[in-house]
């Protein structure tokens, strides 16, 4: 029958020590770790991390739009602008419908495109950041190993 206590807790109470002694294991915070983490990963790592994660949202974002989003502002428009009643002629269609759906489409592109530049520029900030940190980091182990 077990009791739910870890192997080597069991050893340890067997041993004759207090609980306090196995308990009191030294546990790095997780802040800790993922600054160890940080500076162990290679630079080149951090950068194809940040740009596939870039290239991930620019392309959920496109799909999105392209798939979902403009076929139901297509759909929208078409019976708000009063296209879907009756028999139309052409330019009514174009003037009623056509035009404003290309205007919001191409409003939609500029954001778009405006958005994916700023997660690039982003990503190329917080690439240099990271470059900048190893170099002053290398700096300063220098300084010390000259000393």
């Amino acid at each position: 029958m077990t009791d739910g206590k870890r192997p080597a807790m069991k050893t340890a109470e067997r041993a004759g020590s207090t609980r306090a002694r196995t308990g009191a294991v030294a546990r790095i915070p997780f802040a800790a770790r993922w600054a160890r983490v940080k500076m162990v990963t290679p630079v080149l790592v951090w950068a194809v991390a940040i740009r596939l994660a870039t290239i991930l949202v620019d392309y959920l974002l496109v799909v999105t739009t392209a798939l979902s989003v403009i076929p139901m502002l297509g759909a929208y428009l078409h019976r708000q602008s009063g296209a879907s009643l009756g028999e139309p002629t052409a330019s009514g269609a174009v003037a009623l419908w056509l035009v404003p759906f290309l205007f919001v489409v191409a409003l939609l592109a500029v954001a778009q495109i405006a958005f994916m530049r700023w997660l690039w520029r982003t990503g190329s900030a917080r690439i240099a950041g990271i470059k900048r940190a190893r170099l002053h980091d290398q700096r300063q182990d220098l300084g010390k190993g000259g000393r």
